[in-house]
Parts: structure tokens; C-alpha cells; sequence
């Protein structure tokens, strides 16, 4: 039996020595075998990207096994002869089967046990557990499932109705690209992806329909790691406002889209810098998107008019805008604080609130959702490269939340 997995070869008399050892994980091959002329003789072999001829551990010279984490993929073997440590790491289903294995071998159980020979043992390409995956054809999809060691995967042009479930179980994955589907619905435990860092999901079908779920998105995995996200050329008419939660996003596309209206909280993400948004049908930008650094911003072909301004100018007085209750200014103190909130510590309904508060022009926190002005803004004033087509007319309406009468006197 051959397990693909990391390993890190840990020599024990460098302890004794007072030497520091640099070791590293390696992507490894440990094959299970028995020596040709000995049925009770049984050893490990232990191939990596380094050692491509092996090397050979006896399993009657095994001295102890680690296995506290073997829920997470973890085991440590110790050997007497050499005095080596192999700190494994895999995929919990293949390791516990290869686990049940050795354990067979160790107690002598056996009999109905097939392994290869020494002879017959080796490490071939195929053996190397794959990383990288391109699928042109629907035919070309491993029989097998996907390799659970996948760190990129690209499904490109394939017109896929559906989403593939066993994408779930990829937790190395760190790029994907569905681009160029029919993919409507992504389901909600896509969210959990410990690694993913690019995500292309241009050319598909997304929010085709009204009631689309944006859970996927907001998981508590992808939310902390995702840094590229591509929306482009699909059906999207609203965005979430729990947007803000990807708080390592740097680049953001969601051109050739049907939105109307970005979400006020969307410059709550201080880490964007490239924003492209265009050919859309924008008519009004939220102001707190002039609170991120953002270096490039892409707004053409959308429906921004100066007719927009002025019409919300004299609706309200400023205390109609910045007047708030008990629960609004608590709320506000807690954000410009940055106290840790969650609903285990304070009702669902104030999570809520204070996950969807607004930016003031200021930066500061504003829970008035309702009540906003439109002002006119240079965007070159806020932004360094700006992609407009507006006649070398770059000002743009903002939805202007207000903090306090002072911000609104500005």
C-alpha cells in the first residue's frame, strides 16, 4: 500500500548533539511492503521529493506510535534503528487505512494482508501526489474523485450546470476557476475552504435567480483567506452587505453585471486595492468606498447622472441624519472601538445591526440605515487610477452617511 502525504524526518541524535535540525515537511510516498523470503518481515519505505531512491525502515524496529491527532491527518513514528522520527501528514481517510494497515502487520493479524515484494516496490511519477489539475473535457474528470491533495484546480469552459460537491473536500485547494459554466448555485459548505485564495467564477449564471444565497461566500473559511474574487459576466443585481467580512480581499471584478446599487459597507474592506465594477447600472457610489486605499477603480459604462444630486439634498435636517437611540450610539461605541461582538455574547439582532452599519465621510461607524444624501465628488480625488468615460468629467454621486452635524456641515 503506498500513502501520498508530507513528511518530516526528524533524526533524534541531533538532540543529543545540542544540534539544531532545520527539517521541513516534503511531499512524500510511504509504501507498506514485506520482505521477499520472510512472511512476518515487514517494512516501510519512505520516498520524497529529495531521496527518489528511498529509504527503508524495518516495522519490527518501530519503537513507538503517536497517534493523538489522527482525527486531523497527524501521526508520528518512532524507530529504534535508525533513531528516526517520521512526522506524517495526510488526508484523515487515506492515513487511518494505511494506520489499520501497519497496525495488521504489528500485531501479526495478517493472513489476509496482499503487499508487494521489495522488488516489486518503487516510485514512479504517478505516485507524487498531484497539486495542479486542468480539466478540458468532461471525460478527463478522475474516476477516482478529485485528488484530495489538489492546491489548483481549473474547470474551464465545460458549460456545468451544477456545482461538483467533491470540490468540498479539497481543504489544500488554494486557486480555483469555474470560469466560462452554467453555473447557478453555489452551495453554502463552499464557505469552509480552510485555503482558498483565488476564486474565478466569471462567464457563469449567478443570481439568475431572485433568492440567491451568498452563504458561500461569507464562510468562516474562504471570508479570512480569500485575497481575488471574480464575479464578472453573470446575473448579479445586489451584492450582501456581510460583503465586508472578506477582510483580505485585494482584488475585486464583478464587471458586466445588473448592479444598481453597491452595498454602504462594501468600504469596510481596508485591504481592496483593484476594484473593477464597470458596465453596470450604477447611477451612485457609497461613501465609504472613499475610505479604502484603493489604487485602481474601474466605473465605465455605467449610469452615473448629475441629476441625482440634489434631490436628497434638503429632505433632512441634520439631526434627522445623525440623531440616534441608546442602542444606536452603544452600537457605535462597541465599532470605533473595535470590541469583540458575537451572538453569543449579545442578541442576534444587535450582531446584525452593528454587521451592517454604514461609514460616515469621516470613517467613523453610523447605524442610520435609511437616511443619506448624495453629494457630488471628484474621484480622482480619492482614487489613483480612475477608468471613466464621462466626457473628462470624473465627478460622481456618493451616498453621504453622517456621523455627527459637524461631518454633515462639511
Amino acid at each position: 500500500m503506498k500513502l501520498q502525504c508530507q513528511v518530516e524526518v526528524v533524526n533524534r541524535k541531533h538532540f543529543s548533539l545540542d544540534v539544531r535540525p532545520k527539517n521541513k515537511y516534503l511531499k512524500s510516498t510511504l509504501a507498506l511492503g514485506k520482505e521477499p523470503k520472510d512472511d512476518k518481515g515487514y517494512f516501510i519505505l519512505h520516498f520524497s521529493t529529495v531521496n527518489k531512491q528511498g529509504t527503508k525502515y524495518r516495522v519490527s524496529d518501530m519503537k513507538n506510535v503517536f497517534v493523538k491527532f489522527l482525527n486531523e491527518g497527524k501521526v508520528t513514528l518512532r524507530f529504534t534503528e535508525p533513531c528516526h522520527d517520521l512526522c506524517i501528514r495526510s488526508e484523515v481517510i487515506q492515513l487511518k487505512s494505511f494506520m489499520r494497515l501497519l497496525q495488521s502487520c504489528i500485531t501479526g493479524d495478517s493472513a489476509n494482508v496482499k503487499l508487494s515484494e521489495l522488488s516489486s516496490l518503487g516510485l514512479v511519477s504517478k505516485d507524487m501526489a498531484p497539486t495542479k489539475l486542468t480539466i478540458n473535457n468532461r471525460s478527463e474528470f478522475p474516476a477516482k474523485g478529485l485528488p484530495r491533495t489538489l492546491e489548483s484546480l481549473y474547470i474551464v469552459g465545460l458549460n456545468l450546470c451544477n456545482f461538483r460537491r467533491d470540490i468540498l473536500l479539497l481543504n489544500h485547494l488554494a486557486i480555483l476557476d469555474l470560469s466560462k459554466n452554467e453555473i447557478e448555485k453555489i452551495p453554502p459548505e463552499f464557505g469552509r475552504l480552510p485555503n482558498l485564495c483565488e476564486l474565478y467564477l466569471s462567464n457563469n449564471s449567478l443570481g439568475q435567480k431572485e433568492d440567491f444565497d451568498w452563504r458561500w461566500l461569507l464562510g468562516p473559511g474562504i471570508s479570512k483567506k480569500l485575497k481575488l474574487l471574480d464575479l464578472c459576466a453573470n446575473k448579479i443585481s445586489m451584492l450582501p452587505k456581510d460583503i465586508w467580512k472578506l477582510q483580505n480581499l485585494v482584488t475585486f471584478k464583478i464587471d458586466f453585471n445588473k448592479l444598481e446599487r453597491l452595498p454602504p459597507t462594501i468600504g469596510r474592506i481596508q485591504t481592496l486595492r483593484y476594484f473593477s465594477v464597470s458596465n453596470n447600472n450604477l447611477v451612485t457610489l457609497p461613501c465609504s468606498l472613499m475610505q479604502c486605499r484603493l489604487e485602481t477603480i474601474d466605473l465605465s459604462s455605467n449610469k452615473f447622472n448629475s441629476d441625482t444630486v440634489g434631490a436628497k439634498m434638503a429632505n433632512y435636517t441634520p439631526w434627522e441624519l445623525c440623531a440616534h437611540t441608546l442602542v444606536h450610539i452603544a452600537a457605535k461605541a462597541v465599532l470605533r472601538n473595535k470590541l469583540y461582538y458575537a451572538p453569543n455574547i449579545v442578541p442576534y439582532t444587535l450582531v446584525e445591526l452593528m454587521d451592517n452599519a454604514n461609514m460616515c465621510v469621516c470613517g467613523k461607524p453610523v447605524l442610520n440605515n435609511a437616511r443619506f444624501i448624495i453629494k457630488e465628488f471628484q474621484l480622482k480625488d480619492f482614487f489613483r487610477v480612475v477608468v471613466f468615460d464621462n466626457n473628462g468629467d470624473s465627478s460622481v454621486g456618493f451616498e453621504c452617511f453622517f456621523c455627527s452635524p459637524k461631518c454633515y456641515a462639511r
